[in-house]
């Protein structure tokens, strides 16, 4: 059976797979400024009924950013967390949201034994349709998500 595989994964597939819809909603300004990687909040008041029975913490997947501007309308890597802001302890906010940190070729990178993560190449070739960059603010646009995994 795969239980035996998924035992060794340090993360959780998630059955079924969450996906979520709306328009990113304007934050504190404070996410992508400082970590220095887009973020996107989803309000809660879009999926209030639907996050009460998501755990909180943090899931990986993708994520669309929907719009005809150059450099959207494809997949990017995400990084969700879905709670109450955790990223920023002692300004949590007071309902659950969906924080998504959206991972391009210039977000900053983790260091393991003295080699970057970004060293390597993570499978995006020439002909990828995975976005790179992210250019402006997206605030007011529409973003997909789907979450596939929990860590």
């Amino acid at each position: 059976e795969n239980s035996d595989v998924n035992d060794n994964l340090p993360w959780e597939p998630i059955n079924p797979i969450l996906r979520l819809r709306g328009q990113v909603a304007t934050g504190y300004g404070r996410g992508g400024k400082k970590l220095g990687v887009p973020t996107a909040n989803l309000p809660a008041s879009l999926f209030q009924s639907a996050l009460e029975d998501v755990s909180t913490g943090v899931y990986f997947g993708w994520a669309v950013i929907e719009s005809e501007t150059e450099g959207r309308n494809g997949p990017i890597k995400a990084v969700v967390n879905v709670g109450y802001s955790p990223t920023f302890e002692g300004k949590e906010n007071k309902e659950k949201i969906v924080e998504a940190h959206l991972i391009t070729k210039s977000s900053p990178m983790a260091v393991i034994d003295e080699v970057s993560i970004s060293d390597y190449d993570l499978d995006q070739s020439e002909e990828s349709d995975i976005i790179d960059e992210i250019e402006d603010d997206f605030y007011g646009e529409t973003m997909r998500l789907q979450l596939i995994g929990f860590l």
